[in-house]
């Protein structure tokens, strides 16, 4: 069975193959017939094939993410990875505790030389052996366990993570497609009324041949395009599918907003990644378990010494009788030489430390790119969404005045054609921008370890770090990655220098600094982006009302403003970048109408910091331009 607008279109070839005039008897009926299909098709009530992308009802972000993360087989694996080494601590605690072995046997014996032949005999014996030194082989094989066991704790807590940020990837992709279907379904509906009229006009010999054709390839390609739509809403459905266990509901509801959890700059989202990344910190903690079975490999080098107790019976028909035997000994052992296996096993652990570690750095600098690029895209994505709106909104008023005039006769049929797939393809950049958003938010906050808790997801049986008796990693800031990375940017950013040079405005040098406490402290993280000295714009009304404050005095004799840097980077890179810090702000207020005379700037670089640089909240705080306001008096 053809589509219609198939079979209109070959009605209409054979109509302008033939004459422009009235269509004849026998094309008249076939057309009538197609129509005739058509309308019985949908009184048949046949699915909508996109309803077969979708189970029946409604549903919400947060209950697709609770359903992966309890029944997500990836999931599912890594928790009972964790359950079994649970078991794998208490079997290596079962070392502490003492073994008991029963034995007991019958037989037959004979001797030599005693003229007794041979006799039935038969035995039973208890044995009790405890543990007494082992060379911290126990002791070290549990510690390596425990650490094991956070490792899987960690990787669990990694997985659904990851997991979570995948149906929140396959959700929005989901309701993406949805709507690019929709707009993919109204680009084929202007076409087809745009075919209509050239065959209208055609038929009445007002129109070309050449526009039939023109537009008859035109709505093939917005059929092609519909047909894309639609197969990547089969693909993004299957993936939900996949994750979730369920195809996705009819009606979805729109994801929650994540942009307002995210931190205020790159370098505090990566430091939070590091603070709170489940997989970085399951890095971690496998190099103490490297180095507790590195540990547990030096009892080979210490002796062994065990308590037994024995109690047994003993039955030697026609020899001794029947007689009971009991004994309780300390037995010490150690071995002298194992061919060198001991020390090699000592080595090889050594190595594994190493191999652990470099895990660890791969994870570390890994997280830090993702962390970085996504939230990149988080700020990139939302400004160029503005643009492309506006593309959208622009083009959406130019088709509709270039239909106007086409009717008018003064647009050809291709510009009319091309606005509306420029129309098309500006919606669907659009589209995809507010979608590739939202997922890089939620990006950002899986690499943090927060998206779970931003969704307000928790799995019940998952046990907390302090249940486990753990206090979480220890982040030891010289294992750290730097967190430093490349500056953001903005189009402003781009585009400045083509707007005509600026004159730059010369702030003096301090030569003295304040004794009093600065009277305004502002966060560089905010202020800048990494390693930049651009003003971020979303912080310039702030610097608005300082200057404003600034200009009604009329006491000041001196404004001086200081940058401040962590300890994060060498001091070649701190101190110029804090002084042009602090020079930025000060070229602000200047521009803000602030007398030149009156401010100073000066970089301290790492040297003066308020808080310790052990912590990512210390290193924050040190990371900061303060502002004096010197009175006259002072």
């Amino acid at each position: 069975m053809k589509p219609l607008a198939h079979a209109v279109r070959e009605a209409s070839h054979r109509l302008i193959n033939g004459s422009v005039g009235m269509p004849n008897r026998s094309t008249g009926a076939w057309l009538l017939a197609g129509m005739l299909v058509v309308s019985s098709s949908a009184a048949m009530g046949q699915q909508n094939p996109l309803e077969r992308m979708s189970s029946s009802g409604e549903g919400t972000l947060s209950e697709a993410v609770q359903r992966a993360v309890g029944n997500n087989p990836e999931v599912q694996e890594a928790w009972n990875a964790f359950q079994g080494s649970e078991y794998d601590v208490d079997e290596a605690q079962g070392g502490y505790l003492p073994s008991i072995d029963v034995t007991g046997g019958v037989g037959r014996e004979s001797r030599e030389n005693d003229g007794r032949g041979s006799y039935e005999t038969d035995f039973a014996e208890i044995t009790l052996t405890q543990m007494i030194y082992d060379g911290f082989a126990t002791r070290s094989e549990v510690e390596r366990l425990n650490r094991a066991k956070l490792v899987s704790y960690y990787e669990v807590r990694d997985v659904s993570e990851t997991v979570a940020q995948e149906v929140f990837a396959a959700y929005q992709d989901v309701m993406r497609y949805r709507e690019l279907v929709r707009l993919a379904q109204d680009n084929y509906r202007q076409h087809l009324e745009v075919y209509e009229q050239i065959e209208q006009r055609a038929q009445s010999g007002a129109g070309r041949r050449v526009d039939l054709e023109q537009i008859s390839g035109r709505l093939s390609l917005a059929e092609s395009n519909l047909m894309t739509e639609a197969s990547n809403l089969h693909d993004v459905s299957a993936r939900y599918q996949r994750l979730v266990g369920e195809l996705p509901p009819e009606s979805l509801a729109p994801a929650p907003e994540l942009n307002d959890k995210l931190p205020p700059s790159v370098t505090e989202a990566v430091e939070l990644a590091f603070e709170g990344n489940p997989g970085f910190h399951a890095a971690i903690e496998n190099i103490e378990s490297a180095r507790a079975e590195r540990e547990g490999t030096k009892s080979a080098f210490q002796p062994r010494l065990e308590f037994r107790a024995t109690a047994g019976t003993n039955n030697q028909t026609d020899v001794t009788g029947r007689y009971d035997q009991n004994s309780a000994e300390l037995v010490a052992s150690m071995n002298l030489y194992n061919g060198g296996s001991d020390l090699a096993s000592y080595r090889r652990g050594g190595e594994q430390i190493e191999q652990a570690m470099d895990l660890r750095d791969k994870e570390c600098v890994g997280l830090r790119q993702t962390t970085q690029i996504a939230y990149n895209d988080t700020q990139r994505l939302r400004e160029q969404r503005e643009y492309l709106n506006e593309h959208r909104q622009s083009i959406d008023r130019v088709r509709g005045a270039y239909q106007q005039q086409f009717d008018i006769g003064e647009r050809t049929l291709l510009d009319v054609l091309d606005s509306e797939n420029e129309y098309f393809d500006a919606s669907r950049a659009y589209v995809n921008a507010q979608y590739d958003a939202a997922i890089a938010d939620s990006e950002v906050l899986a690499s943090m370890g927060q998206l779970l808790t931003a969704l307000d997801v928790a799995r019940e049986d998952m046990p907390s770090l302090g249940e486990l008796g753990s206090e979480g990693v220890d982040m030891d800031p010289d294992s750290v990655c730097p967190s430093q990375g490349p500056g953001g940017f903005t189009l402003e950013d781009l585009i400045g220098d083509m707007n005509g040079p600026e004159q730059p405005v010369e702030s003096t040098q301090a030569s003295t600094a304040p004794t009093q406490e600065p009277d305004v402290t502002m966060s560089a993280d905010a202020l800048f982006e990494t390693g930049s000295a651009w003003l971020n714009p979303n912080v310039r009304s702030e610097l608005d009302e300082l200057a404003a404050d600034i200009r009604q005095r009329d006491d000041l004799q001196r404004v001086f403003i200081a940058g401040h840097a962590d300890n994060t980077g060498s001091d070649a890179v701190n101190d110029p970048l804090s002084q042009a810090r602090a020079d930025s702000v000060a070229e602000y207020l200047a521009e803000q109408g602030v007398s030149q005379e009156l401010l100073q700037t000066r970089g301290y670089g790492s040297q003066d910091p308020v808080a310790s640089n052990d912590t990512a909240d210390g290193r924050s705080r040190n990371r900061r331009v303060e502002v004096t306001l010197e009175g006259l008096n002072s």
